[in-house]
This record gives C-alpha cells, sequence and structure tokens, in this order.
C-alpha cells in the first residue's frame, strides 16, 4: 500500500514538472513573437531665437520671442529667369504678433544665381551671400542691400529709403547657418540706425522716424 501511494505521488510529480516545462516553453514561443520597440533617433532642430530692441522717435520699443505673442516670419521674394539669365531673390525677417500692431522687418538682396539647376539657389551660394553682406548699404526694395520697415501701434508702416540725406547705417554679426528638416537657415544680428518714411495722408508730406540702436536677432529661411 505504501509502494503505491509512493508510486502515485511520484507520477503526479513528473505531471506537474512537464506542466512547468510545458508552461515555460509557452511562455518562450509568446516572448519569440514580440518584435523589439523600435525608437526613432531624435530629429535635428535648428535652434532659433529673435528678439528685437531700438529706440523708435525717442521711445524704448521691445520686442521679445513668445511675449504677447511675437515670434519670426520670413518670406522671400523671388524672381526666376530662364537660363543663361540669373534670377534674384531677396529675404526678409520679420518680428511680428497677432496680438499687436507694431512689428520691424528687415529685408536683405539681391541673391543671384542660376536658376536652370533649382529654383533655390544652392546651400553654399545662399551662405556665401550673407557671409559677405555684412554692411549692406540702404536700398528701396532691398534690391541692392537693407530695407527697414516698422509698423507703429496705430498701424501705419513707415519704410526706409534711398537716398538720404540722413546717416544711416547696419552690421551683420553672428552670422551662423544651421539646417533642419524644416529648411536651411541663416541666422544673424543685426545692429541698425535708420529714418524710416511714410507718406502723410492729411498733408501728402513725407513724415519720419528715427530708429537708433535698433537690434534685431533672427534668421533669413532659404
Amino acid at each position: 500500500m505504501i509502494a503505491t501511494d509512493l508510486g502515485f505521488e511520484k507520477r503526479q510529480q513528473m505531471k506537474k514538472t512537464k506542466n512547468l516545462v510545458l508552461y515555460v516553453l509557452l511562455l518562450i514561443g509568446i516572448s519569440s513573437c514580440i518584435e523589439p520597440e523600435i525608437i526613432p533617433a531624435p530629429t535635428p532642430k535648428a535652434e532659433l531665437n529673435c528678439h528685437f530692441t531700438g529706440t523708435v522717435n525717442g521711445t524704448t520699443v521691445e520686442l521679445t520671442e513668445n511675449v504677447n505673442g511675437y515670434g519670426m516670419t520670413t518670406t522671400k521674394a523671388k524672381i526666376l529667369l530662364p537660363s543663361p539669365q540669373l534670377s534674384s531673390a531677396v529675404y526678409y525677417s520679420e518680428m511680428s504678433s497677432l496680438e499687436s500692431a507694431v512689428y520691424v522687418k528687415l529685408g536683405l538682396g539681391s541673391i543671384t544665381w542660376d536658376a536652370a539647376g533649382a529654383t533655390d539657389p544652392t546651400l553654399n551660394v545662399f551662405n556665401v551671400f550673407f557671409t559677405s553682406n555684412t554692411t549692406p548699404i540702404y536700398s528701396n526694395n532691398a534690391q541692392a542691400g537693407i530695407e527697414v520697415t516698422f509698423r507703429d501701434a496705430s498701424g501705419n508702416i513707415w519704410v526706409s529709403k534711398t537716398p538720404n540725406v540722413n546717416a544711416q547705417n547696419a552690421v551683420f554679426s553672428s552670422i551662423n547657418q544651421e539646417s533642419d528638416a524644416s529648411g536651411d537657415y541663416s541666422k544673424f544680428t543685426c545692429n541698425f540706425n535708420c529714418y524710416v518714411y511714410r507718406m502723410n495722408p492729411q498733408t501728402s508730406a513725407l513724415d519720419s522716424l528715427r530708429i537708433q540702436n535698433g537690434k534685431l536677432t533672427g534668421w533669413f529661411q532659404r
């Protein structure tokens, strides 16, 4: 009787061991079917920052990124011509907000290239243009240099002009090219002094505002 009980216990133990082995094999099979999670590499992101400060007609004006909705918008105006004529582009960098009328905008041009290869200049041509134009002259519509535009709190738009009897200057520094999935950028700091003008609708006279110690940090996009 005792021998029979021992045999029964042995069979039960073997059964448990077999079930345990099957369970382990089942777990191994399930885990082998689960595909490992693939974490994509981080996407490079250009570090772009903008800020403006200056004295406009004796009043300090400061526009700060992410304050009162301010940020930077970049645009370009291109004239595409058939090869072998050279195409051209003027680049604009504007610090503005949907919450405020005041904005400042710089235009710089013109970059030229043969559009037979592409509708935009190559990255090398783009970089050389900005690093070679650190002290541009003032130019109407920024066709051959820099143009400054300022909109006041009343929504009046004032623009630099040439020829101009008043002293004006501009210096670009901290020029640095960066790229990411959204495009190629030429980052800069521009210090400038100039007068900006508008036609007075009541008197038809040319009114002016003086911008002193203007400093815009931003970027142009290719």
